[in-house]
């Protein structure tokens, strides 16, 4: 049996949420407002926090939020870690929709349109709807249709994910093939019957163990990039 159905994971896979914090920013703190601040160190602590705060709620020790609930919660603690608080004041919206506006990683968006012609190419996020459609408009991304673990609600990693899913996509879990360039939501995702392709990623994140294990043997794909994955699938 084939896949017929490429589910994407979108947040670090295609868009680069590193770049849609610190482009956020820049407009809120200007470089000369604040010459010594670590832009990246703050986008990374955005990411790492939000990754928690989200594990918290899989794992119920956190009552359900959003994934913009999550983010704006994050964005007000980091703040205030980073000593931002009254400079963000007046931009704090922008920055907690940051990732309605993250670009799309070279070549992603040439190679899903090329892959659409021969799967259904639906994202499978822990992002919300809103910072899925915002930020596949800034890069001209169409898509299938938009699995939204908020709208799903449950979190991937969870096995109910990735059946309730595969139920609204009305196929067998071995004719959906996973995309994504976290190892741990591939290996999630083939617990639950999908097939995998690995592109690699463009930036590690926080708190993912890229340790090459022989994922060419492990994975039924391993793309070096966007237009590989296209050839390839």
């Amino acid at each position: 049996m084939t896949a017929k159905i490429l589910v994407f994971d979108i947040g670090g896979t295609v868009f680069d949420w590193n770049t849609a914090i610190v482009e956020a920013l820049d407009r809120v703190v200007p470089l000369q407002t604040m010459p010594g601040l670590d832009r990246q160190a703050f986008a990374f602590a955005c990411r790492a926090r939000f990754m928690e705060v989200n594990g918290a709620v899989i794992r119920g020790e956190q009552a359900w939020m959003t994934a913009d609930q999550i983010f704006a919660a994050v964005i007000t603690e980091q703040c205030a870690r980073f000593g931002l608080t009254d400079l963000v004041t007046r931009g704090r919206d922008g920055l907690e929709q940051s990732w309605r506006r993250m670009p799309a990683w070279p070549g992603a968006r040439e190679a899903i349109s090329k892959l659409r012609r021969r799967y259904v190419v639906v994202p499978l996020t822990i992002l919300s709807w809103s910072m899925a459609v915002g930020s596949s408009r800034r890069s001209g991304i169409d898509w299938d249709g938009i699995l939204s673990c908020d709208l799903l609600g449950v979190y991937k990693p969870d096995p109910r994910c990735y059946a309730r899913a595969t139920e609204i996509l009305a196929c067998a879990p071995r004719e959906i093939m996973m995309v994504a360039a976290h190892p741990s939501d591939l290996r999630a995702g083939m617990r639950a019957g999908y097939r995998s392709a690995y592109v690699l990623p463009r930036l590690q994140d926080p708190g993912e163990d890229y340790t090459d294990t022989g994922f060419a043997k492990e994975f039924d794909i391993v793309a070096d990039d966007f237009a590989d994955l296209a050839r390839q699938a």
